[in-house]
């Protein structure tokens, strides 16, 4: 859980040093926040490294991410290839937001949520005798609780209301849940698979110290 969060730490971290590409870090505080990311973005990389099983493979697959990690900080000429950062780590990001998704079937909650707000502004509209953009309007505010200039006045719009306030409530948690067991499933797969692995290599330890007594 604790590596996920960081992973979208990660990811913000990358977001953020797309803006800093056009700035000027040559003074603080800037400078230090400048710094900071790509310290942590070299600890990420090599974090990722020492973890995998084999390097040359890893090496292979993750040029981007390496190049990604140069100091350009230092280098206010290049600053712009920072943009590299942003490319590198959300391709990551997003393969395992299609595995998420597809995975835990989120993608049809929003779907059917989609259609919801659709078809509530389209009757809200009608309804109420305003545009059919005011109707949605009305809808993404209540299902999103932040609010909108519009009030159903009528008996249809006001349980349109209640439906569009469940369905809000029910698709964050929904996919609170399913993002939390999503991650303690990729958490326990990863410890298994660590324990194979274990397995298999003090399997390989025995067998080759039969070998060796075999032989003597």
């Amino acid at each position: 859980m604790v590596r996920q969060i960081f992973k979208i730490f990660i990811y913000i971290m990358a977001a953020l040093s797309v803006p800093l590409a056009f700035l000027n870090t040559s003074k603080p505080p800037l400078l230090y926040i400048d710094w900071s990311i790509w310290l942590i973005f070299v600890f990420d990389y090599f974090y990722e490294f020492n973890l995998a099983v084999n390097k040359k493979s890893f090496f292979r697959h993750h040029i981007i991410e390496l190049i990604s990690i140069l100091p350009f900080e230092a280098f206010p000429a290049i600053r712009i290839l920072r943009l590299v950062r942003i490319f590198a780590f959300s391709s990551r990001f997003l393969i395992k937001t299609k595995e998420f998704l597809i995975e835990t079937k989120v993608y049809i909650a929003f779907i059917i949520t989609g259609i919801i707000l659709i078809f509530s502004g389209i009757i809200f509209s009608l309804d109420e005798r305003d545009s059919f953009l005011d109707g949605l309007l009305w809808a993404l505010g209540v299902a999103t609780t932040s609010g909108s200039p519009y009030q159903a006045h009528t008996e249809i719009s006001k349980i349109l209301n209640i439906i569009l306030m469940f369905t809000g409530i029910g698709l964050v948690g929904y996919f609170t849940g399913a993002l939390a067991s999503w991650l303690t499933k990729e958490k326990i797969s990863n410890e298994d698979l660590n324990k194979k692995l274990d397995s298999v290599i003090e399997e390989l330890k025995t067998i080759e110290i039969k070998q060796k007594k075999s032989s003597n």
